[in-house]
């Protein structure tokens, strides 16, 4: 029954690290995903797959001066 347990765990560390790892690598948050992905981890994986990738930088534009 333990076992099961340590599973469960496991699967559980796995899903947040993916879900991390999938939103960097989409140029979006991993630690908010990572906090999302603790409290509703499937949810968030399938969210992080769903978006479109960020562009790079997005939040640093500057618009020019104007």
């Amino acid at each position: 029954m333990i076992f099961l347990y340590i599973i469960s765990i496991i699967v559980y560390i796995a899903l947040i690290f993916i879900t991390m790892s999938i939103a960097s690598s989409k140029n979006r948050s991993a630690l908010g995903f990572g906090l999302l992905a603790v409290f509703i981890p499937l949810i968030a994986l399938i969210i992080v797959l769903i978006i479109n990738p960020g562009k790079a930088g997005a939040a640093i534009e500057e618009d020019g001066g104007a």
